[in-house]
């Protein structure tokens, strides 16, 4: 089976003049592609649950997308872009509907021995399944 990688650049800094905002809770999240997608702040009303990367409860906040796989294979959420550093982001991939969600995938750090807080998470993903996709507050609440 051939799998093809799905690249997802999210949560840049940078606010561009077209850059879309994500929705505050589960049930309006954002209907995303592969591609970039920019967040002015994290300051949705819904806080992520459950809890998918490390480091536990202690966000106030979230912003929500959705996502389709149009095909079988691999997909990558990252905000470890130059336009970020020095961020601290935290992430949190789910299947399911919202009030009933199971955790995929997540990442806080992508390295903390090298002081890279950022998130960075990849995953399989089927062709027809929508992935909920959540970023949160923990550490940050800047875009």
């Amino acid at each position: 089976m051939r799998m093809k990688k799905i690249t997802f650049l999210i949560l840049s800094y940078l606010v561009f003049s077209a850059s879309v905002k994500a929705q505050d809770t589960c049930a309006t999240a954002l209907t995303i592609t592969a591609g970039t997608h920019t967040v002015a702040a994290v300051d949705g009303s819904e806080i992520p649950d459950p809890i998918c990367a490390a480091n536990g409860t202690g966000a106030s906040y979230g912003e929500w997308y959705s996502f389709t796989a149009t095909v079988d294979g691999i997909a990558n959420i990252t905000s470890d872009l130059p336009a970020n550093a020095g961020g601290d982001t935290r992430v949190h991939v789910y299947t399911g509907t919202c009030g009933s969600l199971t955790c995929i995938a997540g990442n806080d750090d992508v390295d903390v021995n090298a002081s890279n807080y950022l998130s960075n998470t990849t995953f399989a993903v089927t062709m027809g399944t929508t992935y909920i996709i959540a970023w949160d507050d923990r550490w940050d609440a800047g875009g």
